[in-house]
């Protein structure tokens, strides 16, 4: 591998820009040298726009991985090309950089995981919203016993917009009265949940890095976005092997009143922050210490940290398990809310959710009383 990375990107839409400024950023690392879309004029605008001209133009997933001179591919394509992309790339020993989620079943996901582990290739979920200073601090705190033994978590991922609309946003086929892919549920996969919503549950679970998920309770609404073959709106109970709770909340209906991402409840303190602010308090001191950060560009951050990881062996913040728990959990909330009951989680990261039979047990499980039943 080259010491300059030589990088091809797959997609030429939204998201395919805003990685290509975060490649951008680092001119002595890495080089975008090709550029790939169905819809070969924008790929051809995007080559003019961050390189000049220079990167090369395909019109297929095939022609960019066969390509010699590539040596990562960034995946930046509907969520139903994911799988079929990833694979391809893992085969051809490219270093991988993936866009959420990282496809839209568990099946593909095990021949994802098994294809990256029999190649051995670097493959990176692009979790960017873990690289916030903010989030950072968080986890530094959480891992170093700052506030304790966590008891609940909260992370939430929401927008609103009433010219936020589905039928005429995503890729090339968008417009024109046609329907964009995030309307097609064979394209997306599915709703608010698998798409945005994967921001929250990976953020939640990277909270509670090393406490397996093990319960899910699912509640998926549709409210304003009536066009939506799914849900616009989602509310996840993730429950913990260690009795934690988490809950994630995530919309494209409305946005909550606070611009809180994260907040943690735990044995010695708490904790509150989003992109611009870390607010945490011990419950012994009457006062909170909080900090204020920048705005950051998150996507640079995060590829910023792929380089890392790829050049220099940096330990990989998303890598091929975590993306696949992540994708567990949200299936688990669909099976959840398709069914009105919670559902188990197997330890495996690819294992099916199944409906519960009996409650687990934690070390914080109540028994209710019968008196307090009638």
């Amino acid at each position: 591998m080259s010491s300059t990375l030589r990088v091809g990107i797959l997609g030429a839409g939204g998201i395919a820009n805003v990685h290509a400024r975060g490649w951008s950023a680092f001119p002595k690392k890495a080089t975008i040298a090709a550029f790939s879309d169905v819809a070969t004029d924008r790929a051809q605008a995007m080559s003019n726009l961050y390189t000049d001209g220079s990167a090369k133009v395909y019109d297929s997933i095939d022609a960019v991985v066969a390509d010699p001179d590539i040596d990562v591919i960034d995946i930046c394509l509907p969520h139903h090309l994911h799988a079929d992309a990833v694979i391809k790339a893992a085969k051809a020993g490219k270093a991988i950089l993936c866009e959420k989620p990282l496809c839209t079943t568990l099946a593909d996901g095990i021949t994802i995981r098994d294809t990256v582990n029999e190649t051995g290739v670097i493959f990176m979920g692009a979790h960017n919203n873990l690289f916030t200073p903010a989030f950072l601090e968080a986890r530094r705190l959480l891992e170093g016993g700052f506030i304790g033994k966590p008891f609940m978590y909260r992370s939430i991922e929401t927008f609103q917009s009433r010219q936020f609309d589905p039928w005429t946003s995503g890729g090339s086929a968008a417009g024109g009265g046609q329907k964009g892919w995030r309307a097609d549920l064979k394209q997306a996969g599915g709703g608010e949940l698998l798409d945005t919503g994967y921001h929250g549950t990976y953020r939640l679970l990277s909270m509670a890095a090393g406490d397996r998920p093990v319960e899910v309770t699912g509640f998926l609404s549709r409210f304003l976005l009536s066009h939506l073959p799914t849900e616009d709106t989602g509310q996840v109970i993730v429950r913990f092997e260690s009795g934690a709770v988490g809950q994630i909340i995530t919309s494209w209906a409305f946005d909550v009143v606070e611009s809180r991402q994260f907040e943690v409840e735990a044995e010695f303190g708490a904790l509150a922050g989003s992109q611009t602010f870390l607010k945490h308090q011990l419950y012994r001191w009457p006062t909170a210490a909080e900090k204020t950060f920048d705005k950051p560009e998150t996507f640079t951050l995060e590829i910023g940290h792929f380089i890392e990881v790829v050049q220099n062996g940096a330990p990989n913040a998303a890598p091929i398990d975590d993306t696949i728990r992540t994708l567990q959990v949200i299936k688990a909330a669909y099976l959840s809310a398709q069914i009105g009951a919670t559902v188990s989680l197997p330890e495996d990261p690819t294992g099916a959710p199944v409906a519960r039979t009996e409650a687990f047990k934690t070390p914080y499980s109540v028994d209710v009383p019968d008196e307090v039943l009638a």
